[in-house]
């Protein structure tokens, strides 16, 4: 049975915190806190939003907030457990009578683990907008939140009962919207100026067996209507003075005649002459009923200047392994495609996925090459990260090759954390470890994708670059990818670049790794 804490239930004031990742990388604004804060602000409630990362006065934040608060939430991911645990430690010493909330895409993956600590009163499962309400009211109403447990059960949303995310709650969001888009966009389009995330729809319908949608339940498919979309972008335009919208749904193009709507209203508006955008679009979907010649001549007039193309494999082989439902062939025609549209076809890449062959590896670095000869395709590369209860994960712990911590304590260990999170890292499930880590790095090299042209502020930096390109260029032809002192230095000047860039709170326990 859980208890009502004793906490002073006049109090209307909210923490929501985004905790600092084992990476130190922060480039998004915390979507998902600002909805879940934007639903607590529409029920009356003032909500706070410290933001570890980008807040070099986090911890004075969090000493001066917590003791008002009328409860603490906290959503993570896997890489933000350390810090997630070290936060909640503090709040039960400054507050003890503060009751904590958790969610986020960790929490929601192992609810239980989460419920069995000390430092966690209740856990949000999922979409967390109308269950953080409903915490809220009944802890300033002095009532039970739950009648036994702490893990709230799942509500779907519908999605345009939701209310517009006010990215304000953000004290820095200002910060972010003028941070830099990693992308790479290429040479053919302007950089964005002024931009920010926006979900039009939850879930993807695909079965991908690398994808924590599908164990998540997240499978099922939710979308705003395309007036509410267009309603919603509008003002976001209006309001945050955008020159570029970048769409993080999971899968935007499901409802190709909402999409089309959309495009269409973005056109009407005359929004096609203030922003750029850019989304996620499946291969399979570059066909005559969905993105065909008509939609992309469309996208191209809505000034959709990018599509993310989830390729994951130049190796049919491995392609059936991930069940992706989608071929070598069509993931090239797709890309044609866009480069006959002039859009970017911004493709990502998986290699040493459980069960994949040294030669499936070899044709998937071979089809990123063959690509090159589209001005606008650009490849991120990077190995399998063996995302906790995906069917792949399942597999390679069923092997042997891992073991799952069983605790939220047992997850905050470094070498846990780097195993299930790390791209850059040999693991023993791979076949040809050497291979791919330099592969990845020279293909991304090229692509500028860990850093680019446009991140670099000074002369001497951009000249260094433009020479390791060019060595990746040639060694990509030749896919010589033996050891080089080229890699150790690109590794070099891009951790330091990211160091550099870094804002994280200097008391942090948690030092910055290498992030190469």
């Amino acid at each position: 049975m859980v208890k009502v804490l004793n906490k002073d239930t006049s109090r209307k004031n909210v923490v929501l915190v985004r905790p600092r990742n084992t990476y130190n990388f922060y480039n998004y604004i915390p979507l998902g806190l600002i909805c879940i804060g934007s639903a607590l602000e529409e029920s009356g409630y003032n909500v706070t939003i410290l933001d570890a990362g980008r807040d070099s006065d986090f911890s004075s934040k969090l000493e001066n907030e917590v003791p008002n608060a009328l409860f603490v939430g906290i959503g993570f991911m896997t890489s933000e457990i350390p810090h997630t645990i070290e936060v909640l430690t503090r709040v039960r010493e400054i507050s003890p009578n503060t009751p904590t909330v958790v969610g986020g895409w960790h929490a929601s993956l192992f609810p239980e683990q989460m419920a069995e600590s000390d430092l966690v009163d209740w856990v949000v499962v999922q979409e967390g907008e109308n269950p953080i309400v409903k915490i809220a009211d009944a802890i300033a109403s002095g009532r039970k939140v739950l009648s036994d447990g702490k893990i709230l059960p799942r509500e779907i949303h519908k999605m345009d009962d939701l209310p517009f995310p006010n990215y304000k709650i953000s004290q820095i969001y200002e910060d972010y919207i003028t941070s830099y888009l990693t992308d790479t966009l290429s040479s053919y389009v302007e950089h964005p100026i002024r931009w920010l995330p926006y979900d039009s729809s939850r879930g993807c319908p695909h079965q991908c067996t690398f994808c924590i949608d599908v164990v998540t339940d997240n499978s099922r498919y939710r979308k705003k209507s395309a007036g509410k979309v267009i309603e919603e972008i509008d003002k976001l335009v209006r309001d945050y003075n955008l020159t570029h919208l970048k769409i993080i749904d999971d899968n935007f193009f499901v409802d190709i005649k909402r999409v089309r709507s959309i495009l269409n209203g973005i056109v009407e508006k005359g929004l096609n002459d203030r922003i750029t955008i850019d989304a996620e679009c499946r291969t399979d979907y570059f066909n005559k009923g969905h993105v065909n010649d008509e939609t992309l001549a469309l996208m191209k007039k809505a000034r959709v200047i990018q599509l993310t193309l989830g390729i994951e494999s130049g190796s049919n082989n491995t392609l059936r392994l991930m069940k992706k439902g989608a071929t070598v062939e069509q993931a090239e025609h797709a890309v044609r495609q866009c480069d006959k549209y002039q859009i970017i076809a911004r493709s990502s890449f998986i290699l040493e996925s459980p069960g994949e062959s040294k030669e499936d590896i070899e044709e998937t670095v071979m089809f990123v090459n063959r690509m090159r000869t589209y001005p606008y395709f650009s490849a991120g590369v990077g190995t399998f990260r063996p995302y906790p209860k995906c069917e792949m994960t399942e597999s390679i712990i069923k092997d042997g090759y891992l073991k799952e911590p069983t605790s939220f304590l047992e997850w905050a260990n470094p070498a846990n954390i780097q195993m299930y999170t790390s791209s850059e890292m040999q693991r023993p499930w791979q076949v040809a470890p050497e291979f791919s880590e330099r592969a990845s790095h020279y293909l991304n090299m090229e692509s500028e994708t860990r850093i680019g042209l446009h991140q670099l502020d000074n002369e001497q930096g951009r000249d260094m670059l433009k020479v390791l390109i060019e060595i990746a260029k040639v060694r990509n032809r030749n896919m010589d990818y033996s050891d080089g002192i080229d890699l150790e230095i690109y590794k070099k000047f891009t951790s330091e670049h990211y160091q550099k860039q870094s804002r994280a709170d200097a008391g942090s326990k948690y030092p910055l790794p290498d992030i190469c």
